[in-house]
């Protein structure tokens, strides 16, 4: 018998490796799982208060990656994870380390990308400080550190570095990822508001573009790259009132810049959207995208399956799925998927969550890594308040509201102003009833504002009426003042045009004196412009502005309402009127 050389072995080895199975003709299915404005909830929550019942939570990145798990077992492992922005800001574990629980936690859930929201930069410079008080102070260093921290990329393709004219060197516009030999390119975006929706002072040295535009061009980018899918992951939401049916968006507000923007793009652009910034839920096709929005506060996630043809580098999109938006429970009421306490069936029992044939069960490593940063607030959390609220606040966006009354005169009565403000949407969540603790006022104004007082003209005073009331933003609750907004007023103009304010009186019925100085509470972020009343700030000079730098808004709320004595009732005295209203919004 003849010996075969070495060299023909390896040659034969190597053609039978280039001679495997051709890849499959057959479309491939990939999951994108998507959350959005956590803000902070990395440990999911638990309602309190009465009337509700006890034992159920929900929420939390240890619950949602055992979701995630799960997903990829039923999936063969492609399963993508992404965020649509809001990710740190909002709870007292994450806003004492500046968010970098949250991202350790992401890291450990496998993320592939986040969209770079409005609250992103909120917290300023590394410390104590929220802005840049000295020039060896950066504004954007916690972000900048959290980017960093992050195994996922900070992405907005709209976001411009004034100093060089690109996207910022901590930012990307956009990455690709490998989803089980799947390449989906990613593109993220920031609300072209963010300047008015964070400190401003903060983004100063950035430009946000039109998202439309940074689409589009992005987009050919990917393509070029030979991408099998392009997905957008953006800060910029929607509201849909009614989730069954994909293809009906009667229940849609058209005008929300979700909408507005699916609609401005080419077919074809993109395959997928993930929404994020209004608080609300999506789950439809828009202008044949489908799109979807989970509720924030890591209530829900979504999901897309979007059907790849590898071969021809498409999306099969007649198998595109919008999956039902999903509720984060580790059990559930038996029959139900949901766990909230505050909608519990009469009797009903906590189960297993049993999802994708597998129980879930919070991810051990997650919980672990952050441990330590609940510890470390457990104390002040649970700190009783000796406040009793008799019945629940609940906070709108659009319309006086219960919670603004009582925010607005325990500020007024802090500082001994005439008059008070406050940014409906500074106002996070509604005030339970019952004995409250710490961590109840702190979930209705987490964000490091300081109680400030201005001495306003009776005419900046109607300008911030004015500017505030345009839809953009939400209305300026108030203490001291009543006020009549028209919404079908100059409905036709746009927002920064638009003069919706009818008329605007002290409490006591007399008239504003344009000329006369008042003295008004509000939030140092009103102060610097924020949501909107830059117009109504900019000629006031420094000599008529006191911030007290020496506590949160929160902790004066505290002290004012502690002074009064009595317990807390819920109240609506007509201090705003609204004409022509539609249905109002609860938007964050």
């Amino acid at each position: 018998m003849k010996r075969i050389h070495a060299s023909v072995l390896i040659l034969l080895f190597l053609a039978a490796c280039s001679t495997t199975v051709p890849q499959s003709s057959e479309p491939v299915r990939v999951v994108i799982v998507g959350t959005t404005d956590v803000h902070g909830w990395f440990n999911g929550r638990e309602e309190r208060g009465r009337d509700i019942a006890a034992g159920a939570r929900y929420g939390g990145v240890a619950t949602l990656a055992s979701y995630i798990d799960a997903l990829r077992a039923e999936n063969g492992g492609r399963v993508m994870v992404v965020d649509s922005g809001d990710m740190f800001q909002g709870t007292l574990e994450s806003n004492m380390a500046e968010g970098e629980p949250v991202v350790l936690a992401y890291n450990v859930a496998g993320y592939a990308a986040a969209a770079i929201g409005n609250h992103e930069f909120d917290y300023g410079p590394i410390g104590p400080d929220v802005i840049a008080d000295t020039p060896s102070e950066d504004p954007l260093g916690v972000l900048k550190r959290n980017a960093k921290l992050a195994k996922f990329p900070f992405l907005s393709a709209n976001l411009i570095d004034n100093a060089t004219g690109a996207t910022p060197a901590w930012a990307k516009k956009s990455t690709i990822v490998d989803a089980g030999g799947v390449r989906i390119g990613i593109i993220g975006l920031s609300t072209p508001d963010t300047p008015l929706r964070t400190i401003p002072a903060n983004v100063k040295t950035l430009t946000f573009t039109d998202p439309v535009e940074a689409t589009l061009a992005t987009a050919q980018t990917l393509r070029a790259a030979g991408v099998d899918a392009v997905v957008v992951i953006a800060h910029i939401g929607g509201r849909c009132r009614n989730q069954h049916d994909v293809n009906d968006l009667a229940s849609c507000e058209m005008n929300q810049d979700a909408i507005t923007y699916l609609q401005s793009l080419p077919p074809g652009t993109i395959d997928a959207y993930f929404a994020g910034h209004t608080h609300a839920q999506m789950r439809h096709f828009v202008n044949g995208i489908p799109a979807t929005q989970g509720l924030a506060f890591s209530q829900e996630f979504s999901a897309i399956d979007l059907w790849i043809d590898r071969k021809a580098k498409r999306v099969v999109r007649e198998r595109t799925d919008i999956r039902p938006l999903t509720m984060i429970c580790s059990q559930v009421y038996a029959g139900t998927d949901r766990c909230d306490p505050r909608n519990a069936p009469a009797g009903a029992v906590l189960v297993p969550r049993i999802f994708a044939g597998r129980t879930i069960i919070p991810d051990a490593r997650i919980e672990a890594l952050t441990k330590p940063y609940l510890d470390r607030v457990a104390a002040k959390k649970n700190e009783k308040l000796g406040l009793t609220v008799l019945a629940p606040f609940t906070r709108i966006y659009q319309r006086e509201s219960e919670l603004g009354n009582l925010l607005t005169d325990a500020l007024r009565d802090f500082t001994r102003a005439e008059i008070a403000f406050f940014n409906s949407g500074g106002i996070r969540a509604n005030l339970r009833a019952g004995d409250l603790v710490y961590a109840d006022i702190f979930e209705v104004s987490p964000f490091d504002n300081y109680p400030a007082v201005v001495m306003m003209t009776g005419a900046q005073i109607t300008e911030a009426l004015r500017a505030s009331s345009t839809g953009g933003s939400g209305v300026l609750q108030v203490s001291g003042l009543r006020y009549v907004i028209d919404e079908a007023r100059d409905a036709d103009k746009p927002e920064t045009e638009r003069n919706r304010l009818v008329s605007a009186t002290l409490e006591n019925g007399e008239p504003l004196e344009p000329a006369r100085l008042y003295k008004v509470a509000m939030l140092d972020f009103l102060v610097v412009g924020g949501d909107g009343l830059s117009s109504a700030m900019k000629d006031i000079t420094p000599d008529r502005i006191m911030i007290y730098q020496n506590r949160p808004v929160r902790d004066a709320i505290i002290e004012a309402l502690q002074k009064r004595g009595r317990p807390l009732q819920p109240k609506i005295e007509g201090r705003i009127t609204v004409l022509n209203a539609p249905q109002p919004s609860r938007r964050d």
